[in-house]
């Protein structure tokens, strides 16, 4: 048995002991608890890093996209890479300069000498001793501009004289020829200002300068802007022409940019086919534009575009272009943690183009190309329909499925129509002249000179894609236009 001293002490250890214990407890909670709220922060980091992983990614995707809107450098076909199959757009750069085997070519001599001019010492440049002339010569052809210092502009005065008609009884007046009505500025400096402008992209007050220090001719950016618009009302039945074309091609090609109206974000739209462009600034992307430009096409037509969904319920055939496909699947396995379905997905997308490649390019044979059509839509169906799908695979799967219509695929309509592209790099190519002048004049200060930049552009455009002479065939437009000659 235990003494009362010893039980008192027992109590009294027992007690410090379980006052510790408690203070043990509560300093392990308290530690617990800032664990759980260091770990609860350490994951909200995490999340935090990811998304800005996520979104840096978006980011350089964007730049990467817009650099290839604007800048192709010239590229070579590179086979294979990191073990999966490269399609022909996805390229290697070409080394700088002239290339292995590439043949040399020098500017030949001109066709046409307008003069001759003998040069021949009258006295040794050596010895001063008197020279007597020879037949033996050397020839050196040089082309060249008129001198600057010379070139000044040519003021014609025209006295159109007031007859009388014994006969009907009428006063006439003759009308210079090739003289533009009621303008004191002439038809060559009007299609010179239009070719710096629309062909060489000069912004106007490089215009204004460039007239006075070659020609001496003094004109405001105004002047300059009054007589684009002048023009544009002279192009205007050549206008409508090139829509009407558009709308009667059996093959026509759509693509759209950004294009700001006085500070505003508006649209520029390009409509083409393989000799004819039309251009046309609006203040929306919205899908009724392009409704309203190809009204009264042919439901036979076919539409080809990129994958923007204005065009979608368009009442035509429709072309999905396969270079964006294939852009956006190489971008995903380029993707740091691409999953291996996703690039067994782009050997497979690869394969497909490259035999439509092939077939598209051949004459056209309906039973064939219809074996290879069912082959494909088959394909698509598969691809699209897989279950359990990676994301970045899926992502593929809802572009498949998004050109999609009942039982036929947009990507494939080029296998059921003759002379067909797979890729929309016409409607591209057309782009680019409008934006590289977006980035030189930032867009257009009015909606009248947005109109007029799309009326005159388009006319340019058109003649440099008929391959027709620049110079003549503005000359003739714009009497055309300006006389109101409308046949």
């Amino acid at each position: 048995m235990f003494s009362a001293q010893e039980i008192f002490i027992l109590r009294k250890e027992n007690a410090l002991l379980k006052t510790a214990n408690t203070k043990l407890k509560s300093s392990v909670a308290s530690k617990n608890q800032k664990a759980d709220k260091l770990e609860e922060e350490n994951r909200q980091l995490k999340d935090e890093l990811k998304k800005v992983k996520e979104e840096l990614e978006k980011i350089k995707k964007q730049r990467d996209t817009y650099k290839g809107m604007i800048f192709k450098p010239n590229v070579s076909h590179k086979p294979e890479e990191d073990g999966y199959y490269q399609p022909p757009e996805v390229l290697v750069r070409k080394e700088l300069g002239g290339q292995n085997g590439h043949k040399g070519k020098s500017r030949g001599l001109p066709q046409r000498v307008d003069q001759t001019k003998r040069v021949f010492f009258h006295h040794c440049p050596n010895c001063g001793n008197p020279l007597g002339r020879t037949d033996s010569i050397d020839t050196h052809t040089v082309e060249d501009i008129p001198a600057l210092s010379e070139t000044k502009t040519i003021v014609t005065k025209y006295e159109s004289e007031r007859q009388w008609c014994g006969h009907c009884g009428k006063e006439v007046a003759a009308i210079p020829a090739e003289v533009i009505p009621h303008s004191r500025l002439g038809i060559n400096l009007t299609i010179q200002i239009l070719i710096w402008k629309y062909a060489c992209r000069m912004p106007l007050g490089i215009i204004v300068s460039t007239l006075n220090q070659t020609y001496g001719l003094t004109l405001t950016s105004g002047a300059v802007v009054d007589i684009l618009k002048r023009v544009k009302e002279w192009f205007g039945v050549e206008y409508q022409n090139l829509l009407k074309i558009i709308r009667g091609s059996p093959v026509k090609h759509a693509d759209e940019t950004g294009w700001r109206i006085k500070g505003l974000n508006g649209y520029l739209w390009a409509f083409l086919t393989k000799d004819t462009c039309y251009y046309t600034i609006e203040e929306t992307r919205g899908g009724g534009v392009a409704k309203a430009v190809l009204e009264n096409s042919s439901k036979d037509d076919v539409l080809v575009r990129d994958d923007y969904s204005g065009y979608k319920n368009l009442p035509l055939n429709q072309q999905a272009c396969w270079v964006h496909l294939l852009r956006v699947a190489k971008e995903l396995v380029k993707a740091e943690g691409s999953s291996k379905q996703m690039k067994l997905l782009y050997q497979s997308l690869c394969e497909v183009f490259a035999t439509l490649a092939v077939v598209t390019n051949i004459p056209f044979n309906q039973k064939e190309r219809m074996l290879i059509y069912q082959v494909c839509s088959s394909l698509f169906q598969t691809i699209i329909k897989e279950p359990n799908t990676p994301s970045d695979v899926r992502a593929i799967q809802t572009r498949l499925n998004n050109q999609q219509k009942e039982d036929h695929n947009n990507y494939l309509t080029a296998l059921l129509y003759d002379n067909v592209p797979l890729d929309n790099n016409l409607a591209e190519r057309g782009v680019r002249p409008a934006v590289i002048v977006r980035k030189i004049s930032g867009g257009s200060r009015s909606n009248l000179g947005a109109e007029t930049f799309a009326v005159n552009m388009s006319i340019i455009q058109t003649i440099k894609m008929r391959n027709q002479p620049l110079i003549p065939t503005l000359h003739s437009l714009i009497l055309k236009g300006a006389l109101g000659n409308t046949e």
